[in-house]
């Protein structure tokens, strides 16, 4: 079994071996447009573990679950918006699809044969800018955090594949804002 490196956060001054560049020339190049919709859910696992005081252990793009409670309790963050990085006719409808998926063991390279829901508390971040004038991703104003446990989870994806910010506003689901975000994970 070739077992990896555990994960440690690199500096951004650390260097490229063979030519002058460095992590944070890569990160501009790689990583400058936070809306993007990859980004974007990469930013807001961040907003969530900093909210948390879980950040200091660097993401595992491969975990089963994108953060970890210091109880053990892990948590799966999920994205939406009705503004999009690129040019639109129209606003988006805010929705996240969430299936259970088979958990894949990083560092065992085993897969569970039977998909499931792999957190027990979901996030869904709501960034809620509709307009490209004034969005900032980085403004903690400009998010709404939706704390479902696993529970309330599987009776939402009973009859369907996605979870949409109409279906969480019907069925009376009020959002949190970033300053009671720790707060309301101690509480479930």
């Amino acid at each position: 079994m070739l077992t990896p490196k555990p994960i440690k956060k690199l500096s951004l001054e650390t260097k490229f071996k063979g030519f002058d560049k460095t992590v944070s020339d890569f990160w501009q190049w790689g990583y400058s447009d936070l809306l993007q919709n990859t980004t974007r859910g990469i930013l807001a696992e961040y907003i969530v573990a900093v909210l948390l005081d879980i950040d200091e252990k660097p993401r595992n793009p491969w975990d089963a679950y994108d953060l970890e409670l210091p109880n053990g309790k892990t948590i799966e963050i999920k994205t939406m918006s009705k503004l999009q990085a690129w040019a639109q006719k129209e606003l988006t409808e805010p929705k996240v699809v969430l299936q259970p998926k088979r958990k894949w063991d990083p560092l065992t390279g085993v897969m569970e044969n039977e998909p499931s829901l792999n957190a027990d508390i979901y996030i869904i971040c709501y960034f809620t800018a509709d307009n490209h004038e004034t969005a900032d991703v980085m403004n903690l104003q400009q998010w709404e955090f939706y704390v479902l446990p696993k529970k309330q989870i599987k009776e939402l994806l009973e009859n369907r594949k996605s979870i949409s910010l109409k279906l969480l506003t019907s069925i009376d689901i009020k959002p949190v804002q970033a300053d009671n975000l720790k707060e309301t994970i101690a509480r479930i």
